[in-house]
């Protein structure tokens, strides 16, 4: 590698006249752009892209470069001894000539023509002779036919004598190519050097200028009028300084404004805290609402929480403060004293040192109240039971609680050996059956009897058997995920036992009107019910779905593990078994992110309707999707004529038609181009969606009037889990619609939803 001296190419310091800078920089854009050579500039020790030719950008693939630092905006060279002589030059200041040849192979468009050789010279750019280096001018030469010509060259080495000559023609005619290009590129940096040399030519007299101006200020000064008029100069140069101040603590000052904003509309709880005290700088409206009445602003966390630093949070903030590394807290407890006396709650949180300088000035703080989840967690019970005698494979404290027993009593025994009080009473019926089949069951206020705290008590519950299932698809367990509804049910029987009495007093006495009231209560009664047994079961399914995601984690961290640690002694096997693992671990998240979903589904319904419009809240699904548009090939239209806007609460109806475009494409039919419709058309004044598709479809018509269960699957020969239709069909009916299908095996579907009243 060849040196040259250090400041070879410099920028003056001084400043130049703005016309003749603004020619100056015409000419080297000009120079740059009409260079031959493939010319780019960077800047700072990270080289940021700052110009970059079109040949330069050609050598890459047409790829955006400005702006871009160039480990970045070229990932494929990493490995390559590229960057290390970048940094070589910025660090010494020597120019580097590049000896061998640099292969870069596009990893997002790879070229069918194999890697892109090049050589180039990088030279340090200063500011002024003295100044460290502030950047680089890289020149390369696409030198990719030398390299190919000199490989085919090596590869038929056994060729005839006249191949071998033609061969050593084309190197020669490439390498006097290299040759002229390289001459090309040593006239182009005596170009640049002759433009340095103008600009520092242009920095002297102005410093000679500058220098006869001082020159004159004695004279200045005597003038009385002169004075004057240089004092109205520097006024309005003051005023226009003291202007461009204002606009600037403005623009800052609306910035924050629209920051604060932002997190003030936030349900996380977001605060910064500055200086080794922990001072609060910043905190939005959720986290103030977290205590309402205390004096927080420039207090430090000790003075205005001092029961948090007792519980050990002011420590963890001096060790993120001092060591600079993030901590992640998940369901830590807080036990404070709110409005209405001492509480305990639970958070997820993050502390994130931010710096000033390259030092840690504090410690930004977001977290989220998840006190409703765990306590939630707390009350849902949920086991595991393995092979044909239901062996208890997992029982959480929830589960031991309504069984009456401990954990060391039940786990690793057989469900009607641990619990033999529950045979007979058709629990193994409904077992064998889930096994058998892979059909969940769902019951609601099953009654049961068992022996808890010494004597037999019934218990009435609400579950979900839900099939295990391993990598070969064979059923091995049933997964179980129960409440205790004893109370509730005792309860109603109780009223419902009342209610009787109630009203056979009352019919005794005749009294229609209460009559009619009673009966009024006891639909209210049963709504009331309706509802929150509804809310439990999604609850439930929630916490149920939360508590598994952990060990599915674990799982796929072992996996991982598994995966670099452990040989296999039979390569086949290892092929076999490891996508069947990572595939089965992908569908059992995919299940329970759905479940979530579903769990969360209740305040959706809620949501209050919006003015949407349907273009583009499609666009916007699109999107999300493209994807999967770009692997089917599809081609998808609208048609919103009928109604363009509609109101709808945009959660809901997001969902919906994310779930219906992605099915379209999902079961898109292979044998032909996939083709998408979505239109809304008025029945009787009423808006109705329709998704029409011509993929695979399915027999409508065997599936009976409610085809959207739960955990129903119209294909089988891709991933799925029979939740997303489910959900789709839940939100139409909540917000008082209803959906309806029309499709034929191989014909495609159509989906109409009904939007109803929120409409």
């Amino acid at each position: 590698m060849g040196q040259l001296s250090p400041d070879f190419l410099t920028v003056p310091a001084n400043p130049i006249p703005r016309a003749e800078a603004a020619a100056q920089r015409q000419r080297l854009d000009a120079l740059l752009r009409d260079s031959p050579a493939c010319v780019a500039s960077l800047s700072g020790p990270d080289h940021m892209v700052t110009v970059a030719n079109q040949l330069f950008r050609k050598l890459f693939g047409n790829r955006l470069l400005a702006g871009l630092l160039l480990r970045d905006a070229l990932p494929e060279l990493r490995e390559q001894a590229f960057f290390g002589l970048l940094d070589e030059v910025y660090r010494t200041g020597a120019i580097c000539h590049s000896l061998e040849e640099i292969a870069y192979l596009d990893a997002v468009h790879p070229s069918p023509r194999g890697p892109v050789y090049f050589t180039f010279i990088a030279q340090a750019v200063r500011t002024a002779p003295l100044d460290p280096v502030s950047g680089l001018l890289l020149f390369a030469y696409n030198v990719s036919d030398h390299v190919n010509a000199r490989a085919r060259t090596v590869a038929t080495s056994a060729a005839t004598a006249q191949q071998l000559a033609v061969a050593n023609a084309q190197l020669a005619t490439t390498n006097e190519e290299l040759h002229v290009t390289n001459a090309e590129l040593d006239a182009t940096i005596e170009q640049l050097s002759e433009a340095n040399r103008q600009l520092a030519r242009a920095n002297t007299h102005l410093t000679a200028a500058n220098t006869d101006i001082r020159s004159h200020v004695t004279e200045l000064h005597l003038a009385q009028k002169a004075l004057r008029a240089l004092n109205r100069q520097l006024e309005t140069r003051v005023g226009e300084r003291t202007s461009q101040l204002q606009t600037a603590l403005r623009e800052s000052e609306q910035q924050r404004t629209a920051i604060a904003t932002v997190f003030d509309q936030t349900p996380a709880l977001i605060c910064i805290l500055r200086g080794p005290e922990h001072r609060y700088d910043y905190f939005n409206a959720a986290y103030q609402r977290l205590y309402p009445g205390r004096a927080l602003q420039d207090s430090a966390l000790a003075e205005a929480l001092p029961e948090a630093e007792a519980q050990g949070f002011g420590a963890l903030l001096d060790r993120v403060y001092q060591t600079g590394e993030p901590y992640h807290g998940q369901e830590m407890p807080l036990h404070d004293v709110g409005p209405h006396g001492p509480r305990e709650r639970f958070f997820d949180f993050t502390y994130q040192a931010f710096r000033k300088n390259g030092a840690v000035v504090g410690v930004a703080v977001c977290a989220f109240d998840v006190t409703e989840q765990v306590r939630v967690r707390e009350q849902v019970a949920v086991a595991i039971f393995r092979g044909p005698r239901y062996v208890i494979e997992l029982a959480n404290p929830a589960v031991c609680a309504i069984w009456g027993r401990t954990a060391d009593q039940v786990l690793g025994k057989p469900l009607f050996e641990a619990l033999p009080e529950a045979a007979g009473q058709g629990f193994e019926e409904l077992l064998d059956g889930v096994l058998a089949t892979g059909v969940p069951y769902v019951a609601r206020e099953l009654p049961s009897t068992l022996d808890r705290a010494g004597q037999r008590d019934t218990v009435y519950w609400n579950f979900v058997y839900q099939p295990l299932v391993d990598h070969e698809g064979r059923r091995t367990g049933i997964t179980v995920v129960a409440t205790d509804v004893s109370e509730s049910v005792r309860a109603r029987q109780l009223l419902e036992k009342l209610g009787r009495e109630l009203a056979l007093a009352y019919a005794t006495l005749q009294v229609t009107h209460v009559d009619t009231e009673l009966a009024n209560a006891a639909l209210s009664y049963s709504n009331t019910r309706l509802t929150r047994t509804n809310a439990d079961l999604d609850s439930f399914v929630y916490a149920a779905s939360h508590d598994l995601k952990l060990p599915v984690l674990n799982l796929a961290g072992l996996f991982e593990e598994l995966q670099r640690g452990v040989t296999f002694t039979d390569p086949a096997e290892k092929q076999v078994l490891l996508p069947m693992i990572d595939s089965n671990l992908r569908q059992l998240t995919t299940t329970l992110d759905d479940l979530a979903a579903l769990g969360q589904m209740q305040p959706a319904t809620h949501a209050p309707p919006e003015s949407l419009a349907l273009e583009e809240l499609v666009a916007d699904v699109l999107q999300v999707l493209e994807p999967q548009v770009r692997a089917a090939q599809a081609r998808v239209t609208v048609d919103f004529e009928a109604q363009p806007v509609v109101s709808y609460p945009r959660a809901p109806l997001r969902t919906i038609v994310l779930n219906l475009l992605s099915n379209a494409l999902k079961y898109a039919d292979p044998a032909r181009p996939a083709r998408v419709h979505v239109s809304l058309w008025l029945d009787a004044g009423q808006p109705v969606l329709w998704v029409q598709d011509n993929g695979l479809g399915f027999d409508a018509a065997a599936l009976g009037p409610d085809p959207f269960q739960l955990f129903r699957r119209f294909h089988d020969h891709t991933e799925g889990t029979g939740v997303g239709l489910y959900l789709v069909n839940r939100l139409v009916q909540a917000n008082g619609g209803r959906i309806e299908v029309e499709s034929r095996v191989g014909e495609g579907a159509t989906f109409r939803v009904y939007l109803g009243a929120a409409a």
